[in-house]
């Protein structure tokens, strides 16, 4: 095989691995941020990131010029609270219970952990770790041909996790009660946030890195198969011309 082939395929391979990374680096990202589903509720004045595990809010400045004004401020920082701290939770529950005179219950639902989020997490987790093992692989690939194959399989079985949770998550924050949120004077509409778009960016790259890793695996194993078959002809190349030496005289 030639030395332009190898560049070739050796470049097809840093590409996958390279989009392979950045997917990693965004799920990453999109697991770790809060906003997964984001509301601003006026009557509380504060806007609520509602996360996967991770619960955080915003407050609203008001400023008093002729009358009270509201307005948000992105650089104020978020006061977070974890989904499975059990001090929060107990609070959560005591909300809950006397939703009838209490104007935060309706909220405070929002900030447990359902099953749901769990069954995103564990998805997101498994996919993430998959694609940790494909990198690995990846690097073999180069050296040995069947790595190559394990890869392919290990990055279509990262990006098959990724889509499910992705599609769990979409189409459980659409239902009804945990699309809206419920006030004391008004209802609000949640919105999807930056953390399921940066998750499903890291899924896309996935899409594509797969795309080419299965490109990257048929060429090693093509080279694989033509060094197999050429090694019998360089063994039999002395018998071969010895034979016809003798032939000849």
């Amino acid at each position: 095989m030639s030395t332009e082939s190898r560049v070739g395929q050796t470049i097809i391979l840093v590409v996958s691995l390279a989009l392979l990374l950045v997917a990693v680096g965004l799920n990453v990202a999109g697991l770790l941020s809060p906003s997964w589903q984001v509301v601003d509720i006026k009557e509380f004045r504060a806007e609520h990131h509602h996360g996967l595990w991770l619960d955080c809010t915003r407050a609203e400045l008001r400023m008093i010029d002729s009358g009270v004004h509201t307005y948000k401020d992105d650089s104020r920082p978020l006061h977070c609270t974890y989904k499975f701290d059990m001090s929060a939770a107990e609070e959560i529950d005591r909300n809950v219970e006397d939703i009838d005179v209490n104007s935060a219950a309706g909220e405070a639902e929002h900030h447990q952990f359902f099953g749901w989020h769990k069954v995103v997490l564990g998805f997101m987790f498994l996919s993430l770790s998959l694609a940790c093992l494909a990198l690995v692989f990846g690097i073999c690939s180069p050296y040995y041909g069947a790595c190559a194959v394990i890869y392919d399989i290990l990055v279509f079985l990262a990006l098959s996790n990724a889509v499910i949770a992705d599609g769990t998550f979409f189409f459980a924050s659409h239902r009804v009660d945990n699309r809206f949120v419920q006030g004391l004077v008004g209802t609000y509409e949640q919105k999807i946030g930056s953390g399921f778009y940066l998750h499903g960016l890291g899924t896309i790259m996935l899409l594509f890195s797969f795309i080419v890793s299965t490109v990257a695996a048929y060429q090693l194993l093509q080279k694989t198969t033509q060094r197999r078959d050429e090694l019998p002809l360089r063994e039999l190349a002395p018998l071969y011309s010895s034979h016809m030496r003798e032939t000849h005289h």
